[in-house]
């Protein structure tokens, strides 16, 4: 047995105690050893550790049967904090979330032409008040590739920066920048599809119709994060008039539908989610008829209309945060 083995196996129980603590509002040492298949003294000594460093706390004793109760322990939400920020068309939303994805502090700041400094100026913010800043993820209309903003449309300051570099050589803390579509896909994803193999989503802002895909339960972006920018598709300009922005109303059902096609002989989604959209209303039936006189029935994937943007949204944003803090705690293990 190496030196490093025992570190790496207490890191990996650390890791399997966080996760089971994330899932339930308390448990006892007993009940965890029970549930994990460790040995009571190994929980004890791990659940120690994360009380003195504040990660867990103890919450009181449980019921008896009849012997001493067992004392409860349950996550500290504070102990970790996730930023997440959404670019909008006028405006810079951010919400302040713990680790049970509650709101710690949200709000929004408008602005005319988006400058860099802005950006800065409210992430430094965030990161002094809040010591417990684990991570950040941020959201933006635009083509994002490794961080880097390769096209947009309305935001010509940021276009061929660097903004995770940027942002991380302001605050040391792991931050991620990327298209909104996607982190929406991933939360709609998680938030009420994790069974589907494969998910995409559509959704028109005021920019156009911007889409994302998950394939085997994997955020599919492409090789340069071009993939779902579906505005550049022929058929998107053919029936919008070669205009990048909102369709004329009249044409809205052929164009989801032919979206929807081309998906399905792409990658055949097992769902296809649309995102509310005024244009939109009523349409369903027309555009779900339409499909069947483009594909065959078992191409033709399962289409729901969804209300929750702004909820799957943060949802994407908060896993995302979440796992880039995980990643880099473990890199540093």
């Amino acid at each position: 047995m190496t030196q490093e083995e025992p570190v790496t196996v207490k890191q990996l129980n650390k890791e399997r105690i966080r996760s089971y603590m994330d899932k339930h509002e308390s448990a006892s040492k007993s009940q965890l050893a029970r549930e994990l298949g460790l040995s009571f003294p190994t929980v004890g000594r791990l659940i120690d550790e994360l009380c003195a460093s504040g990660e867990l706390s103890q919450q009181g004793a449980g019921s008896s049967t009849g012997g001493r109760c067992a004392c409860l322990y349950e996550l500290n939400p504070l102990f970790s904090l996730y930023l997440l920020v959404q670019i909008e068309s006028d405006r810079v939303c951010w919400n302040l979330k713990d680790l049970r994805e509650h709101t710690v502090e949200q709000g929004s700041m408008p602005f005319e032409d988006l400058s860099l400094e802005q950006l800065d100026g409210l992430i430094l913010d965030i990161h002094h008040r809040f010591p417990r800043l684990k991570a950040a993820a941020a959201g933006i209309a635009a083509l994002v590739n490794h961080g880097v903003v390769e096209e947009t449309g309305q935001y010509q300051g940021l276009k061929g920066m660097n903004l995770e570099e940027h942002f991380r050589s302001l605050a040391p803390i792991p931050i991620t920048v990327g298209n909104d579509m996607n982190y929406l896909t991933m939360g709609c994803w998680r938030r009420k599809h994790p069974d589907s193999g494969s998910l995409v989503t559509l959704f028109m802002g005021g920019n156009g119709i911007g889409g994302g895909m998950v394939i085997d339960g994997r955020l599919w972006t492409g090789a340069s994060g071009y993939c779902s920018e579906v505005s550049f598709l022929p058929i998107y300009e053919q029936l919008n008039g070669g205009s990048q922005g909102l369709p004329p109303a009249g044409n809205i059902s052929q164009l989801y539908a032919r979206l929807i096609q081309i998906y399905a002989v792409t990658v055949n989604p097992h769902m296809v989610v649309l995102y509310r959209h005024p244009l939109l209303e009523g349409k369903i039936d027309e555009i779900r008829r339409l499909c069947v006189s483009y594909l065959p029935s078992k191409a033709i994937p399962s289409i729901e209309l969804s209300y929750d943007y702004q909820k799957d949204y943060e949802k994407g944003l908060f896993a995302v945060a979440k796992s880039l803090e995980q990643a880099v705690s473990e890199g540093g293990s």
